[in-house]
């Protein structure tokens, strides 16, 4: 009797059980629910659109079955085409376009509520439909083109720009030219977007000037292209903005071209406005990308939208339209291109693309999410119809080598995070993104979906910068048993032969520091591509160091920041490809490891992903993919876009503890429920300097030996799936079956495209290959003559250095006439270049063979100038020898040829009082404001009744901006007076603009100290002095200047601005002519020898002094004995 009131107990304590019986509950009464359902119409294709049931709240659905009957009976005499899978899943009936109203009335007859098309993307598809059934192009607004006029123009094109152009670049340029150029080229990273918007550009270049807007780090990059495919662009042509003293405006002749940052952009809108432009091409323009913010946006988006609606013709670049919150991230870029198309504003854009939704932070902040996207099919079927064209490399580079992606787990050790947290902890000046200003605009967006970095876990947990560093011990692990490693340190193996190189994706300072710290110490080559370059002349150099090094030390490794470098730069000397750290958005992730794999590519890209077990990193891995699906199917479309990032292996990787570092890294196949469909392949150990042969055969393809030792060298296990081995791409021919091959070649100097036509394989004419290793050479019958070189003018580029050529025969041609060719000086150096090396264009070369005599003489003249010699000679048109040409340079109004100030000076500098010549009876001085920022500062000037005066010569300053002036140089009637101004009042600009000349490497010794600085700045104290130590022995041999530099490793306790002519010998307030640079150890070597030849001037001096003293005391002496001798006869 005791079991049945415990049970009695039980059941009423039992969860959401309160005890009280079934019929004392209240009973609520329930309104019977009615069956209802709305309908979404949809654009499905360019002459189609679909309709799609979907539950109405508050009301239960029937089910999509019932739904399609019910359709069915409301349309009688409209039969759909077809039914078909949505994107998000469920299924909707397709109808032909031209059913539209019928449909649409007899939904309204039934009462069925349905979602409407929007009409502007309805009347935009349904006109641009008639093109898309008919096969033919016909315009339907101002701006577009016919085809016959895009023909014309497509035959103006320069023969040498048309003939690289691939199949679909040509189909590119014929979509730009048939809106009028207004358009948006989304293909995918490394299919040549660049070579596209340029020969659109050029079609309308005799309308005006190109304004071409990209990141900073992608402005000489945009140079070389210039040069290289537009041969009219001389460098007078084009202008490169790098401040404000660079403003076009000031120009006397206006260049053709200007290439300007985000930044600068905004710096510079109103002088940008002021100016008439034929075309603007924005780079890498998800850039312009829009703010929740209702009505503002950031400064260098709201620039580029002010500058783009005074422009006719503009050309939107990007391989990653959105950045992750697609669609809304797009409107700006399309409204750009056709205003209104998407809606009035962003906010009328969102309400019909975006699933509105509202997201509190975890900070308690509440806002308005747009990060998911619907009616996305039928916004790629607008865009593509309108002003976006995307194609994919699967469908256009077949035969582009694969890339192979393997996420590597790692098992993070607590003694790792404690130390990573110390690290943290120690330095609270936290530079968490090495993304300096001019690298790209932000506008403070928060992370996508609404979350931050540790939206995933609770604050008890590592930050994503601790994660980071943590990750660093089992990646260095991993990294010692790489073939890059393995090579370095077997003395047998040689270098030459090696082609492994990396590039290594990294986000925070820290990392990055450890990182180089961990090479230097290995002794690894290597350059960093980030926030903390010195200039952009830097990453220019680091850039080509790591794409071009051939010798037997190459640069091997490329550490790059996510920001500052995973957009717009080739990086396709790399085969293997590190995300040590995972980018915030998926864009970063496609763009970064489309830097290796793209265009020029002849072998296998391998990408490893590394991610921390049970951190944020698994979260973090999981919103990109989802933000991935998003994206891909508004700019792919439905059939190709893509649900998640391909991967083909999973590892586990477990760091060795001490006991155990002699022994292999341990691998682990990561369970997910797919370990069925992989195969372990176990892998031989790799030995340096072995190759490793693969027995397994894929569809009677073999790999190349960088294919074979991709994943096995390092990994103890490895695991492959069945996919398809793109064949050795590196092959000379193409054989027919009857052995028969036919080569027709379009080749590009830095990418290296073939196209390959089979005769006996029609069905294959279009397929692109890549490139074989040697260029078929056409027979010459004899050897050509040489131009001689004194009928030839050259030009250096000072962006470039690209050498133009120029005609000029006595007494024919009076001026210089351009040739319209130009080299690089690498093609010259070298007799016989190889031919996959992508600096050397050897059929270029051979074809003008007949200027190589003269080319090597005048690169031989060039390569003994000074820097700074060279620097006055950019850009003009020169003759032979290069003496004369500087002998006949203009001199300054105040210096000489060498620099020196006329009658020499023993000043430093000169006072700000004394710079300024005597101000002229009819003027005044005035006080005038420029603003920086907020700060307001007051020069004074002189003023006449008609304008200013330069604050230097004071003569009249005639320049648009010198009446309202917004910057320093605009008090100054032009450049040449500002600097002299500068350079004589300020050591540091003198100094800074020795930097940009010499680049900090010491004259005497041509020790490099800015890379000296960057190389031991991120070490220990320790380590820095055995760095130096080893390096540059003679500096260590000094101990004083030795520890500064240990202890404070800056530019200015590495090297010196030194005078030429000094000081003491009248070298003062020069220019810098007479300066130079010095390492440090030789600056103390040339001041201790000028300190003793003035100790020795000095008691020469004084002995002369004492001798003339001497002589002065014997005249007195001899007076008096003068004047006693008369006296003495008389007596």
């Amino acid at each position: 009797m005791e079991a049945r009131p415990l049970a009695a107990e039980a059941k009423r304590k039992a969860p959401g059980d309160d005890g009280t019986d079934e019929f004392l509950k209240p009973v609520k009464c329930q309104k019977a629910s009615s069956q209802k359902f709305m309908v979404r119409i949809e654009i499905s294709s360019p002459d189609s659109f679909s309709v799609k049931p979907f539950p109405v709240d508050g009301c239960t659905f029937p089910g999509e079955a019932a739904c399609f009957e019910k359709l069915s009976e409301c349309l009688p005499n409209v039969v759909p085409s077809h039914y078909t899978q949505t994107n998000v899943g469920g299924e909707a009936c397709v109808f032909n376009l031209k059913d539209y109203d019928a449909v649409v009335k007899a939904l309204k007859t039934e009462h069925i509520n349905y979602e409407d098309i929007p009409y502007v993307t309805r009347r935009a598809v349904s006109v641009l439909s008639r093109s898309y059934v008919e096969g033919r192009w016909e315009p339907c607004r101002p701006e577009h083109l016919s085809d016959e006029r895009v023909d014309e123009l497509m035959g103006e094109l320069p023969k040498s720009l048309l003939e690289v152009l691939l199949p679909f670049q040509i189909e590119g340029v014929k979509f730009g030219l048939r809106r009028g150029g207004r358009c948006l080229i989304a293909d995918e990273m490394g299919l040549g977007k660049t070579l596209q918007a340029l020969a659109i550009a050029s079609c309308f270049m005799n309308e005006g000037p190109i304004l071409v807007v990209c990141p900073a780090i992608l402005r000489y990059t945009w140079a070389e292209e210039l040069e290289h495919w537009l041969p009219s662009c001389l460098p007078s042509d084009i202008h490169l903005v790098f401040g404000h003293v660079n403003n076009p405006e000031n120009l006397a002749r206006s260049p053709k071209v200007v290439v300007i940052s985000y930044t600068m952009m905004h710096i510079l809108k109103k002088s940008i406005l002021k100016q008439k432009w034929a075309v603007l091409i924005v780079d890498e323009s998800h850039h312009v990308r829009c703010t929740r913010r209702k009505l503002s946006e950031a400064g260098e988006t709201q620039a580029v939208l002010d500058v783009a609606s005074k422009i006719n013709r503009v050309i939107l670049l990007s391989g990653t339209p959105s950045l992750s919150r697609l669609p809304y991230d797009i409107f700006h870029q399309i409204n750009i291109l056709w205003p209104g198309l998407l809606g009035k504003d962003k906010l009328a854009f969102a309400k019909t693309y975006c699933s509105l939704s509202t997201v509190q932070t975890y900070q308690g902040n509440i806002y308005q999410d747009y990060s998911k996207g619907i009616r996305l099919e039928e916004l790629n079927v607008l865009l593509k119809q309108t002003v976006m064209i995307r194609r994919l490399k699967d469908h256009v580079l077949m035969q582009l080598p694969p890339i192979r992606r393997q996420i590597i787990n790692l098992v993070l050790k607590k003694s790792d995070i404690d130390f990573a947290t110390e690290v943290c902890n120690i330095a609270k000046d936290d530079a968490s993104t090495e993304n300096e200003a001019e690298d790209g605009p932000s506008d403070g967006l928060d992370k996508p979906d609404g979350k931050n970095d540790d939206a995933c876990c609770n604050s008890s947990r590592p930050s994503n910068q601790v994660i980071s560093i943590a990750k660093l011990a089992g990646f260095k692990e991993w990294l010692l048993m790489h073939p890059i490693i393995a090579e370095s340190e077997d003395e047998k193996f040689d270098m030459s032969q090696s082609s492994h190189k990396m590039i290594i994706f990294v986000h925070y300072h820290k990392v990055t520091d450890r990182l180089q710290e961990f090479l230097c110490e290995k002794g690894i080559k290597f350059v960093r591509i980030d926030g903390r370059d010195a200039s952009a002349r830097d990453r220019q150099q680091a850039i080509s160091s790591f794409q071009h090094s051939k010798e037997a030390c190459k640069v091997k490794i490329a550490l790059v920041g996510i920001l500052a470098g995973s957009s717009g730069l080739d990086l396709s000397a790399a085969q293997n490809v590190v995300f040590l750290e995972l980018p915030e958005k998926i864009s970063d992730f496609q763009q970064a490891e489309s830097r290796a794999h793209r265009r020029g590519q002849t072998n296998a890209v391998n990408v490893y992903i590394f991610c921390a077990k049970d951190t944020s990193d698994e979260f973090h891995w999981k919103r990109l993919n989802r933000s991935l699906h998003r994206t891909s199917s508004t700019v792919d479309g439905k059939y190709d876009s893509m649900k998640e990032i391909m991967i083909e292996d999973v590892s586990l990787l477990k760091t060795v503890e001490e006991k155990d570092k002699g022994e292999d890294l341990n691998f682990e196949e990561e369970n997910d429920g797919e370990s069925s469909a992989i195969e372990p392949v176990i892998c031989s150990q790799y030995e340096p300097g072995e190759e490793m042969q693969s027995d397994k055969v894929y569809e009677e393809a073999t790999t190349s030996k960088s294919e074979d030792i991709a994943f096995g060298p390092f990994l103890k296990y490895c695991y492959k799936k069945t996919v398809k081995i793109v064949p050795a791409v590196n092959n000379e021919e193409n054989m027919a079956s009857n052995g028969t091959t036919v080569v027709y070649t379009h080749k590009t100097n830095r990418d290296d495209i073939v196209i390959s036509h089979n005769l006996l394989a029609p069905d294959k004419l279009n397929v692109i290959e890549i490139p074989s290793d040697e260029e078929p050479i056409d027979q010459v019958d004899a050897e050509p003559d040489f131009v001689p070189a004194n009928s030839l003018r050259f030009e250096v580029s000072k962006y470039t250095g690209r050498i133009h050529l120029y005609s000029c025969i006595h007494g024919v041609e009076a001026r210089p006439t351009p040739l319209f060719k130009n080299f690089r000086p690498e093609e010259l150096e070298t007799k016989n270049p190889s031919v996959d090396d992508k600096r050397f264009n050897p059929k270029c070369i051979k074809d003008d063979s007949i200027y190589r005599p003269a080319l090597v003489s005048f690169l031989k003249q060039w390569n003994c100038l000074r820097p700074i010699e060279q620097s006055k000679l950019y850009n003009k048109p020169l003759q032979l020898p290069l003496a004369i040409e500087l002998c006949l340079m203009n001199e300054s109004q105040n210096h000489d040829k060498d620099g020196l100030l006329k009658g020499g000076s023993k000043k430093r500098g000169t006072s700000l009082d004394d710079i300024s010549h005597p101000l002229p009876s009819n003027a005044a001085w005035k006080n005038i404001s420029i603003f920086h920022g907020k700060k307001e500062r007051k020069y004074l000037q002189g003023w006449t009744l008609t304008g200013p005066l330069c604050k230097l010569c004071q003569k009249s300053c005639k320049k648009k901006s010198a009446m309202e002036p917004e910057f320093f140089e605009d008090l100054f009637c032009d450049l040449e007076c500002y600097e002299e101004y500068r350079l004589r009042t300020s050591n540091r600009y003198l100094r800074q603009g020795l930097a940009q000349i010499e680049h900090g490497i010491c004259t005497n010794c041509h020790l490099d100290c800015r890379k000296l600085v960057k190389n031991i700045k991120p070490l220990s104290l320790e380590k820095r002095r055995e760095f130096v130590v080893k390096r540059v022995p003679k500096l260590a041999a000094r101990k004083n200047l030795l520890e500064k530099l240990i202890n404070d490793p800056t530019e200015g306790n590495a090297w010196h601005a030194d005078h030429i002519v000094p000081v003491y010998r009248g070298g003062g307030e020069c220019r810098l002519e007479n300066m130079r640079t010095l390492c440090i150890a030789c600056h103390a070597e040339v001041t201790a020898a000028q300190c003793s030849e003035r100790r020795s001037e000095r008691a020469k001096a004084k002995k002369q002094l004492n001798r003339l003293l001497a002589n002065l005391k014997t005249i007195p002496d001899k007076q008096k004995v003068n004047e006693m001798k008369p006296t003495s006869n008389f007596s």
